[in-house]
């Protein structure tokens, strides 16, 4: 009798051990990431801040002065995304080593990094982070943001002359369209099979073929738009100065607001791992970041 006692109080404690085992389990996953603030480590006018998922880590691009400004005193930090570590300035201007006036907008072509700086386009190793080059672009005034195309092609914006540039693989820039009519081109993003631009002096989203043919695909509630980036569903997020937003923008036209009350919300990225938008805050320096997912959420 008391064995039998035993046997089922052996498998009384040992189902217990599993449901434990399988509970303890569930609560190890890792919970959705809420959002967070990077502040108060150093950053100085942050413009744009870029995504590595190979790397998982975060690239902020720091004016450091005037947008226009050729000081040589521009830096891009680099975050780690898992422990928020910060490598401040990673790149840096001041270094004997690297010119970089005035950072803004980024991308990325297997272990290179293209960074626009006021009228040039410098290139890095992504890995450590040492000058490999730059192109000069003839003309321009503000270099802005900058697209990679599927092919490797690499797209500037120069918001000030009102053009848009191509670069292609073997360094030939070619201008693609310029004029009144580009109001003033800010963000720009390879998505939807097309080559997509946010204006900075309106309120226009549109497309340009490799012709230059403009064509409006969307106007958001307010102007000054600047950042724009893909989002896992299939949509694109952009930010507007002038709403102090981030809006939501679907391939039927339909856009939406998601993030309300961000003041002066620059060029801003997306951690496709954490469904995160990042978004530096120009004035304030420092970047939040905010679940893509949701809707009507502020920075308050």
């Amino acid at each position: 009798m008391k064995r039998g006692m035993q046997s089922v109080s052996r498998r009384i404690i040992l189902t217990f051990l599993v449901i434990c085992f399988i509970f303890s389990g569930s609560l190890a996953q890792e919970e959705p990431d809420s959002g967070f603030v990077i502040e108060k480590v150093g950053f100085k006018t942050p413009e744009s801040v870029l995504y590595d998922s190979d790397a998982d880590v975060y690239l902020v691009s720091n004016i450091n002065g005037s947008p226009l400004g050729e000081d040589d005193n521009g830096f891009i930090s680099r975050i780690n995304a898992s422990d928020r570590k910060v490598n401040l300035k990673w790149i840096d201007g001041s270094s004997e080593t690297v010119t970089l006036n005035a950072p803004k907008g980024m991308a990325i072509i297997a272990d290179r990094l293209y960074v626009s700086d006021v009228n040039f386009v410098r290139i890095f190793d992504l890995n450590n982070g040492e000058p490999l080059g730059e192109v000069f672009i003839a003309g321009s005034v503000f270099l802005n943001d900058i697209a990679v195309g599927p092919d490797g092609t690499v797209y500037v914006t120069d918001s000030n002359a009102g053009k848009i540039h191509r670069i292609d693989s073997d360094g030939k820039v070619v201008m693609l369209n310029q004029g009144k009519k580009l109001k003033r081109p800010n963000g720009i993003i390879w998505a939807w099979d097309r080559l997509i631009v946010v204006s900075f002096g309106g309120n226009e989203i549109y497309s340009v073929d490799q012709g230059g043919k403009k064509k409006k695909i969307a106007k958001a509630p307010t102007g000054q738009l600047d950042g724009v980036v893909l989002l896992n569903d299939g949509r694109l997020a952009l930010s507007s100065w002038e709403g102090s937003s981030v809006y939501r923008l679907d391939l039927e036209g339909k856009i939406q607001p998601m993030l309300t009350d961000v003041r002066a919300p620059a060029d801003i990225g997306y951690d496709s791992k954490r469904d995160l938008l990042l978004i530096p805050l120009f004035y304030e320096h420092k970047v939040i970041a905010k679940p893509a997912g949701c809707e009507q959420r502020n920075d308050k």
